[in-house]
C-alpha cells in the first residue's frame, strides 16, 4: 500500500513537470522527424515562427496575461536576432549576441516565473518594457568596437570546456539556462502552476533553439514550440478562470452548473455551510476567513465516495456524487465533516494593541477551527432533475443549521410536508 502511494506521488511530480510542456516538444521533434518542419524553403516552415510568436502575443495581450505577453516578447525578439540580424552582421557581432541571449533569455523567464500578473500597459508593464529594451540595447552597445573586451567577458569559460561544448553554448550562457531551469522546476514539484510550466518548457525548446544556432531553419522551428508551450498555458489559464474558483481553487459554480446536466437518473447532491462565518469573519478578518474557506476546500478536494467538491458561492459548497445513493455517500460525508471539525489551523486575531509610543503590535496567533453543516438529497431513482434534488439538498442544510449545526442532515421524499413547501416541488421529509 505505502509502495503504491510513493510511486502515485512520483507519477504526480512527474506529471507537474513534463506536461503539456514536453508534449508539444515531442510533436515538434516528430513533425521535423517525419519532414512537415524539415524543409527550409517550405512556406510553412519560413512563416511557422512568426505564426506563432504573433498570434502568441496577440492573445496573451488580448486576455491581459502580462507575463506570457512578456516571455513571448522575449521569445520573439531572440528569434528575431537570429533569423533576421545575424546573417546582416559580423561574426565577431554574431558572437557577442549569441553570447549576451544566451544569459538574458534564461534569466528573463525566470525572472517572469515569479512576477505578478500586473498589466501590460499598465506602469509595471512600462516598466517591464523599459527593462527589455534596455536589454536590447544594451546588446546593441556590447557589439560596438569599443566594448569589445568586456563582451569577450561573457565567453570567458570558467571551467573546462569540454564540460560545456556539447552545448553549443558558452558557459555563462549554459549555467543560466541550467540554473533557471532547477530555480522554476522546486515550485512545480510540490504544485502544477500552467504558466510556470510553460516558462520552463520554453527554457528547453529556447536552450535547443540556440544549440542549433542560426545554422539550421530548426532554431526558428523550436522558439516556436516554446511559444505554442506559452500558449498553452494562456488557454489553460483562461479555462481556470472560467471554471476555476479563484480563491479555493475548486470548480467553481459554472463548472457544477455543466456537471449538473451530465448526470444521469441517479446521483446524489450535498450542500456544506461553513458555520457562524460571518461571526468568524468579524472575530478574525476576512482575511482569516478565506483562510478557513482554503482549508475546507482542500479537505472537501479528496472526499471519498467518488464526490466532486465544487465552491457554490460565499461559504457554500456543493458535492456531487453520481450514481450513488444517499446511503451510500452518507457515511463519506459524515466523516468529512468530522475531518473538517478537527482539522485547527493558525489565524491572527484583529486586535491591535499599541507597544511603546511608535509600533503598533499585531494581533496574538491563536489556533482554531471551523465546522460545517451538511444537507444531503439524492435522486432515489425517481427522475428527479438535479435543480430539484439541490433544492432538497439546501432545505436539508437548513435543517441541519437549525438542529444546532455541525451536522449531516438527509432529505427524503415522503408524505410529511415540510414547513416550506415552493411550487413545482415534490413533497419533502427531512431526517
Amino acid at each position: 500500500m505505502q509502495l503504491i502511494k510513493t510511486n502515485a506521488k512520483i507519477f504526480k511530480i512527474l506529471y507537474r513537470l513534463t506536461l503539456p510542456g514536453s508534449l508539444v516538444l515531442v510533436i515538434t521533434a516528430l513533425l521535423i522527424r517525419v519532414g512537415v518542419l524539415a524543409d527550409a524553403n517550405s512556406p510553412m516552415v519560413q512563416f511557422f515562427p512568426a505564426a506563432v510568436l504573433g498570434t502568441g502575443l496577440v492573445l496573451s495581450a488580448f486576455f491581459r496575461r502580462s507575463r506570457l505577453f512578456f516571455a513571448l516578447l522575449v521569445l520573439t525578439l531572440a528569434q528575431a536576432a537570429f533569423h533576421w540580424l545575424m546573417p546582416r552582421i559580423t561574426p565577431e557581432s554574431q558572437r557577442i549576441t549569441t553570447n549576451a541571449i544566451s544569459i538574458l533569455l534564461p534569466l528573463n523567464l525566470l525572472v517572469l516565473a515569479f512576477l505578478r500578473e500586473r498589466g501590460i500597459i499598465s506602469p509595471a508593464g512600462r516598466r517591464r518594457l523599459a527593462m527589455i529594451a534596455l536589454q536590447v540595447m544594451s546588446v546593441a552597445i556590447l557589439c560596438m568596437p569599443a566594448m569589445s573586451r568586456i563582451a569577450a567577458r561573457l565567453g570567458q569559460p570558467f571551467v573546462a570546456i569540454r564540460f560545456s561544448r556539447w552545448s553549443g553554448l558558452p558557459q555563462a550562457g549554459l549555467a543560466a539556462f541550467v540554473l533557471s531551469v532547477l530555480v522554476i522546476m522546486v515550485p512545480l514539484v510540490r504544485r502544477y502552476k500552467a504558466v510556470e510550466s510553460s516558462l520552463l518548457w520554453s527554457l528547453v525548446a529556447a536552450f535547443i533553439a540556440m544549440s542549433v544556432g542560426s545554422r539550421s531553419h530548426l532554431e526558428g522551428v523550436y522558439f516556436a514550440a516554446g511559444g505554442l508551450a506559452l500558449i498553452v498555458a494562456l488557454i489553460e489559464t483562461s479555462y481556470a478562470m472560467a471554471y476555476l474558483d479563484e480563491l479555493t481553487q475548486l470548480p467553481s459554480r459554472r463548472s457544477l452548473n455543466e456537471a449538473l446536466l451530465k448526470l444521469g437518473d441517479s446521483f446524489s447532491i450535498a450542500m456544506l455551510d461553513v458555520d457562524h462565518f460571518k461571526k468568524f469573519n468579524d472575530s478574525y478578518g476576512h482575511e482569516a476567513g478565506d483562510q478557513a474557506l482554503r482549508l475546507v476546500a482542500s479537505r472537501l478536494s479528496h472526499i471519498s465516495g467518488g464526490g466532486k467538491a465544487y465552491r457554490y458561492g460565499g461559504e457554500e459548497f456543493a458535492v456531487v456524487f453520481p450514481n450513488k445513493s444517499a446511503e451510500e455517500v452518507f457515511v463519506y460525508l459524515d466523516r468529512m465533516r468530522k475531518v473538517i471539525e478537527q482539522s485547527v489551523f493558525t489565524v491572527r486575531g484583529k486586535d491591535r494593541r499599541r507597544k511603546g509610543k511608535t509600533s503598533a503590535g499585531r494581533g496574538a496567533k491563536r489556533q482554531t477551527n471551523v465546522t460545517v453543516s451538511v444537507g444531503l438529497a439524492a435522486s432515489s431513482g425517481e427522475k428527479l432533475a438535479p435543480a430539484e434534488v439541490m433544492r432538497m439538498a439546501d432545505q436539508a442544510l437548513y435543517k441541519a443549521k437549525a438542529k444546532g449545526r455541525n451536522c449531516t442532515v438527509t432529505a427524503r421524499l415522503g408524505k410529511s410536508p415540510v414547513s416550506v413547501q415552493e411550487p413545482g416541488m415534490r413533497v419533502l421529509g427531512v431526517s
